[in-house]
């Protein structure tokens, strides 16, 4: 497929009202709110005999970004792994809008949850556009063929993350950065209420960093889309985060808002990290400045 083939995405370019069909004028249904619900309740997991999460109670806001931040090892990632039903529960249950995860059918789960894990392995010698294709396959059923609707949604989500020229391309051609995106491009396209991002800045640049945080935020703004990611950077998790979740040793030490709850002693308790926490001065939320052993200012 050459990009030239994909069509240019309603309200992007073409003139075109975004909610409207072009091919038949009528109103087109909306696919993605905000209106699903992702909980935890009393989660324990773990691998083998060994527990790592131990009875989490969790719950997204609904059409709000989470940010889930830790140490490693912390149970970060294997808690948003339970929550996108890849990994199953020791103990305890995953809510998809108050209904047990691992007892609704998978296609179902694909239409309200998409999920990004941790480094996705991409079949073989499989180009950028059919990769992103694979989103729109919980839109898929037995007699629904191909639309003009799903060109639009992966044009749309290669041209928000940068891609489209990369249309082309095969997969395993990609650097490490340009792949992300491409993966990002993926779950845009699969166009659910509730979308799980596993670090999904890694291999990324600065620049890239706040081009893929900064989309999502419109996703969230603009569509009501539920947003839970797991980030490294706690400077970046403050400033995206309506609602931050800190974890240690597969326990939540502190959930809320980051101006709420993120302070110097929290860091430390989190961390083992003495820090300064200042105002951001680009956003006004916390911003935590490390404080090591060497190239700080002496006080007094």
């Amino acid at each position: 497929m050459r990009p030239s083939d994909l069509p240019r995405p309603p309200g992007i370019g073409t003139g075109t009202d975004p909610g409207t069909d072009t091919d038949t004028g009528t109103d087109k249904e909306t696919t993605v709110t905000s209106s699903h619900t992702l909980q935890a309740r009393q989660l324990s997991l773990g691998y083998g005999e060994r527990e790592v999460v131990s009875r989490l109670d969790v719950t997204l806001p609904p059409g709000r970004i989470t940010v889930v931040v830790g140490p490693n090892a912390c149970g970060k990632s294997t808690l948003l792994r339970a929550m996108a039903r890849l990994l199953p529960p020791l103990a305890g249950s995953v809510l998809l809008d108050g209904r047990d995860i691992h007892r609704t059918p998978t296609k179902e789960v694909a239409a309200a949850l998409g999920v990004l894990p941790q480094s996705p392995v991409a079949p073989d010698a499989i180009v950028v556009a059919d990769l992103v294709g694979r989103g729109r396959y919980p839109h898929q059923g037995w007699f629904r063929r191909w639309t003009r609707a799903d060109d639009e949604a992966v044009a749309a989500a290669m041209l928000a993350t940068d891609v489209l020229d990369l249309a082309d391309r095969s997969v395993d051609e990609l650097s490490g950065g340009q792949r992300q995106r491409v993966w990002i491009a993926m779950a845009l396209a699969q166009e659910t209420g509730v979308l799980l991002l596993d670090e999904p800045t890694t291999y990324l640049d600065i620049s890239h960093q706040l081009d893929v945080l900064d989309l999502l935020t419109d996703l969230n703004r603009d569509r009501g889309v539920t947003l839970a990611l797991v980030l490294h950077d706690l400077n970046l998790a403050c400033r995206y985060a309506d609602h931050l979740i800190a974890m240690k040793a597969g326990r939540i030490v502190a959930e809320g808002t980051p101006g709420d709850i993120v302070t110097e002693s929290l860091v430390h308790e989190v961390f083992g990290l003495r820090s300064a926490v200042i105002p951001d001065p680009a956003s006004g939320t916390p911003m935590v400045v490390p404080l090591g052993r060497h190239h700080v200012t002496p006080s007094g």
